[in-house]
């Protein structure tokens, strides 16, 4: 019977020292004296029989987190919010039912999360964008443990992955130089395959990143990726065709192009650049190259295939009346090579008269279609007016050819009023 009331003896001093001391805590905290109180607060939690009491933990998540909050201790105690949550997490293991918690909503942990945010929204404001890209991060670890414990203040809950939240870290990580952070973080977005508005920049990002680091397996998926979910961007095939080092080497531009028509079929823009690069590289240089012939046809192909899948892109229009004359240019050629006056000369000089004519036929149905697009605008920019003059030119030249001579002064005149 000793024994037992020892022993009773015992377990009511014991409690009574753990009220005597939650008492005490509760005290300092209802006067302020926060750093009293965290004093005793640790001191409490040294003890092991402590720890495993719901109210250490609670009461040093509040002392901690006014700490963080007073402007005249914070920067004496510069870890106290990230102690604060971290106190909170145990109290949580401590007391699954959480009522104390539960009473206050877990208002505790939303603060903490919301100041984290805020400190690190004024860090990026005042460009102190390494404070912000921490700051950020540790909104994100107050974030995801309350979403973990599937909390809510006020019928507010986290989202499962919060978009704006991560979109900030890299952003700040990125301002702050760490690119290697940012690119982490973009990683997370980007895993998620989150489009929309406001979103393009990640995907970018990561392309122009493991382009640098000339990681080609990981920029190809983002390419992909981005261009699956934007797109009209221009910024995947733009990207695609820089690597393209020399930009006089033809031959691998031409190849570069007939590598990125198929890959990005939507983008038109494409296969009339191409057209552009075989009209130039055919019609402009000094000397006729080599394979002018092949050019020639693989350039009026490429046209087609642009006015096929856009049959009122009125540039790739242009494009093909200017290689059309080219084309009687070079039948013109053929026929002042044939000098002789003999059955098969004169034969193949009036072949060649009717190829001519055919040629200009078709050269003025492209053009007319182009020069009616121009005639009906009623402002036309400075290429375009350039256009107009030259599509009016080769009207009136062509019509010259066929002797309608009425038709062809119609649009020299035309070709002259436009300024």
């Amino acid at each position: 019977m000793k024994k037992i009331s020892f022993l009773l003896a015992l377990t009511f001093l014991s409690v009574f020292g753990f009220s005597q001391n939650i008492d005490e805590i509760k005290d300092l905290m209802s006067k302020q004296q926060w750093e009293k109180a965290k004093t005793t607060v640790d001191a409490f939690l040294l003890k092991e029989k402590n720890t495993t009491k719901w109210e250490g933990w609670y009461y040093k998540g509040i002392i901690y987190n006014e700490i963080a909050k007073s402007e005249q201790l914070k920067n004496q105690f510069p870890d106290a919010r990230m102690n604060a949550l971290n106190a909170f997490k145990k109290y949580y293991e401590v007391d699954p039912k959480a009522i104390q918690a539960t009473l206050e909503q877990h208002v505790r942990l939303f603060e903490i999360y919301s100041n984290y945010f805020d400190l690190a929204a004024q860090n990026f404001n005042a460009k102190d964008y390494a404070a912000a890209f921490a700051n950020f991060k540790n909104a994100l670890t107050a974030e995801q443990y309350i979403f973990s414990k599937d909390l809510e203040y006020n019928n507010f809950k986290f989202p499962a992955f919060d978009t704006v939240l991560y979109q900030n870290i890299a952003l700040a990580a990125f301002m702050a130089k760490q690119e290697d952070e940012a690119a982490v973080y973009y990683n997370k977005i980007a895993e998620q395959k989150i489009g929309g508005t406001g979103n393009e920049d990640v995907y970018q990002y990561l392309v122009d990143y493991y382009s640098k680091k000339k990681d080609l397996i990981n920029r190809e998926k983002y390419l992909h990726l981005g261009n699956t979910l934007y797109p009209d961007s221009d910024f995947w095939y733009i990207t695609e065709f820089n690597d393209v080092e020399d930009e006089t080497d033809k031959k691998k531009i031409f190849a570069k192009y007939e590598e990125l028509i198929p890959k990005y079929p939507n983008k038109i823009i494409l296969q009339y650049n191409l057209a552009v690069e075989l009209f130039n590289y055919a019609y402009t240089s000094d000397h006729k190259p080599a394979d002018y012939v092949l050019t020639q046809t693989k350039l009026e192909k490429v046209i087609n295939d642009a006015l096929v899948a856009k049959p009122d892109y009125t540039e790739a229009t242009v494009l093909m009346a200017k290689h059309i004359y080219n084309l009687s240019f070079d039948i013109q050629d053929e026929q002042r090579a044939i000098k002789g006056t003999k059955p098969e000369d004169v034969k193949k000089r009036a072949d060649l008269k009717a190829k001519l004519m055919a040629k200009n036929d078709e050269m003025i149905r492209f053009a007319e279609k182009a020069y009616e697009v121009y005639n009906s605008k009623t402002e036309l920019k400075a290429i375009e007016k350039g256009n107009f003059k030259m599509i009016a030119d080769l009207l009136s030249t062509a019509y010259d050819l066929k002797g309608n001579s009425a038709k062809a002064e119609e649009y020299r005149k035309k070709q002259e009023s436009i300024q």
